[in-house]
C-alpha cells in the first residue's frame, strides 16, 4: 500500500471522529459554540469601543496630519479584555439556554428531521 493512501485513510477517518464535534443533532457542537462565542465577543466588543473614548479635538492637541476626530488613548487592551468577559458571560448564558432545550426551532425548512 503507497504511503500516501495510508495516511490518506488515517486523515479521512481523523476527519469523521473530528465531525461528531462540528455536527451535531441537538445542542451547541464545538463549531457552533466557538462561533456562537465569536458573534458575541465581536458584538460586545462594538459595543465597547466608543465607551470613554475622547477625540484630539476635544484634548486640545492634534497631532498634524491626523483626523481631529480621532481617539487619543482608546484603551483597546482593557476592552478587549471586558469583550471577553462579557461575551463569555452572554455565551454560558446562551449555551444553558440551548443545552437545557429551552430554545426549540419548529418547523425549520432547511431541517426537515427535526
Amino acid at each position: 500500500m503507497p504511503r500516501w493512501l495510508a495516511f490518506l485513510i488515517i486523515g479521512m477517518a481523523a476527519l469523521l471522529w473530528l465531525s461528531g464535534f462540528f455536527v451535531r443533532w441537538h445542542g451547541m457542537g464545538l463549531f457552533t459554540g466557538v462561533a456562537t462565542y465569536l458573534v458575541c465577543w465581536w458584538i460586545v466588543l462594538f459595543a465597547l469601543l466608543p465607551i470613554g473614548v475622547r477625540g484630539q479635538f476635544e484634548d486640545g492637541e492634534v497631532a498634524p496630519g491626523t483626523e481631529p476626530g480621532a481617539p487619543v488613548a482608546p484603551n483597546l487592551k482593557q476592552k478587549f479584555w471586558w469583550a471577553t468577559i462579557a461575551g463569555a458571560a452572554i455565551w454560558i448564558v446562551l449555551f444553558v439556554i440551548v443545552e437545557a432545550s429551552m430554545m426549540i426551532f419548529v418547523g425549520r425548512p432547511f431541517a426537515p428531521g427535526f
